[in-house]
């Protein structure tokens, strides 16, 4: 089957809707189809090989981050409908989709999302005031309003079932038949038991820690979005540490962490390019997000054996079993969320999850994933197969 994979950005840095693409190209590859990642010229692009995996990247000249992309959407459209795919796979919304696979969660509720954790009431209307005036975002969510309403729309491979609710929800008039889930997954695999061990033992030692405190993971890239200042201020009063790994402005948070009086527990770590020795050294991951229509970070720190707390607003709650994890309603209440994490960092959920540590790998794993993408894509075809033969037959 010849499948392309549209996605404007494929620089992992960027974030897990990237990294997630590169790793569903290469499980795509790995079942036998021949995958053609479509995508803009970049570094990152060059960079990338992966065994059936090619790399068609376009350059999008033009004026202002709007226009590129939509030069890169309309450079793509073309190449796909030159090209003749079987499926064409779009995560950027392109017209010639046959299935759209969105991320990051439909743009709207994206947009909202940002907004709900701006608590003044006149603040939240002034930055959807602002936010309505970026125009590479209008064009994006002009684009996936036109691709869902036209009159032969994509199936949607919802990442979660928070996700397929967003498209149910936001465009009322689309099949409920065209939007399947397809539960995110990630290729991450826990570091073997010594090596675990070893990462926590040095982590530990660089933040003067003993392998007796109890010590939370934030990883993330957007602090103010998925929770940071929440967290902190949670753990005001409390004995445990918070490593905080990820690229954001550490300024604000270090000096609220001062006000609060945990500054001595608050660790900025900076980026990491390996995760997995951060999921060994820490007891709990805390993610008490705003926003998430399936957060990579919990599905990796799950199958690595890590305790998380995340939010109702993450679709990745949908994959903490009982036990092995807390999931509160809202991120700002803080007496939930420290009593949640209180609860998660014990040694009794990192028990339950050894014991289900095969199964969740699996169903968690960018292989399955990859496994019931291939599944929709024959019923495609087959059902587009069909249409034809009963067309030929009318016509006859």
């Amino acid at each position: 089957m010849n499948v392309a994979v549209i996605q404007e950005h494929v620089d992992a840095s960027r974030g897990g809707a990237e990294t997630s693409t590169r790793e569903l190209a290469e499980a795509l590859a790995a079942l036998g189809a021949r995958v053609t990642l479509i995508t803009r010229a970049s570094p990152a692009a060059c960079d990338f090989a992966a065994p059936g995996v090619s790399v068609q990247a376009l350059t999008a000249a033009a004026r202002g981050r709007a226009a590129a992309t939509r030069a890169f959407i309309a450079a793509a459209d073309v190449r796909c409908r030159d090209q003749r795919f079987d499926v064409v796979h779009a995560i950027t919304p392109c017209p010639a989709a046959t299935v759209y696979q969105p991320r990051g969660g439909l743009y709207a509720d994206a947009i909202a999302g940002s907004l709900a954790m701006v608590r003044s009431r006149l603040w939240r209307g002034v930055r959807a005031w602002v936010r309505s005036w970026n125009r590479r975002q209008r064009l994006l969510m002009d684009l996936e309003t036109r691709l869902l309403d036209g009159p032969e729309p994509p199936v949607v491979a919802a990442v979660s079932e928070r996700v397929r609710q967003q498209v149910l929800r936001q465009r009322p008039g689309f099949p409920a038949q065209r939007v399947r889930v397809v539960f995110n997954g990630t290729a991450c695999e826990a570091l073997p038991a010594d090596g675990a061990k070893a990462a926590r033992r040095d982590i530990r030692r660089r933040l003067g820690l003993s392998d007796a405190a109890p010590l939370v993971l934030f990883m993330a890239h957007n602090f103010r979005l998925k929770g940071l200042a929440e967290l902190l201020e949670a753990a005001q009063g409390r004995t445990w540490h918070v490593a905080i790994a990820g690229r954001g402005p550490i300024g604000p948070y270090s000096r609220r962490a001062a006000r609060l009086g945990c500054a001595a527990r608050a660790h900025f770590v900076g980026p990491q390019d390996e995760a997995r020795p951060w999921y060994a050294a820490a007891d709990v991951l805390a993610h008490p997000t705003w926003y998430d229509p399936c957060s990579r970070v919990v599905l990796e720190a799950l199958v690595c054996g890590l305790p998380v707390v995340t939010t109702r607003l993450n679709g990745a709650a949908e994959a903490i079993p009982d036990g092995c994890g807390v999931v509160v309603d809202r991120p700002d209440d803080r007496s939930a969320l420290g009593a949640a994490i209180d609860a998660a960092a014990g040694p009794t959920m990192r028990g339950a999850l050894r014991d289900r540590a095969e199964a969740l790998r699996e169903r968690l794993s960018m292989r399955r994933h990859a496994r019931e993408l291939m599944d929709l894509y024959h019923a495609l075809e087959a059902s587009g197969n069909e249409r034809r033969g009963q067309s030929r037959s009318t016509s006859n």
